[in-house]
């Protein structure tokens, strides 16, 4: 399991254009969840995190699908448009999960 974390400052007032070129044209292979979310603090500052079911070598597969890659750059490019700062970005590797237990009625 893959999880990928990003956290962007945007351009004040540009996060209804940001959203709609975050927007992904191609999903990326193995993807099972994807949230968007604003900082309570500074909704300016948004995170995105997606879980994906992938080992190293579905990642690395990924990375070499040129079509994937080809929506990907150019989605970058337009969400550059209204971002004022990449804060973080990075792939992590799914090591735990942890979650309440289940409980049966």
């Amino acid at each position: 399991m893959i999880c990928t974390v990003i956290v962007r400052r945007l351009k004040p007032g540009t996060y209804d254009d940001f959203r709609k070129a975050w927007e992904p044209k191609v999903w990326p292979t193995g993807m099972l969840k994807n949230w968007l979310a604003r900082n309570d603090d500074d909704p300016d500052v948004v995170a995105s995190v997606t879980l994906l079911d992938l080992d190293e070598s579905g990642l690395d597969a990924l990375r070499d699908n040129p079509e994937w890659v080809n929506a990907e750059v150019e989605r970058l490019q337009l969400i550059g448009e209204f971002e004022e700062e990449l804060v973080t970005s990075g792939f992590f590797r799914v090591v735990e999960e942890h979650g309440p237990a289940a409980t049966t009625a």
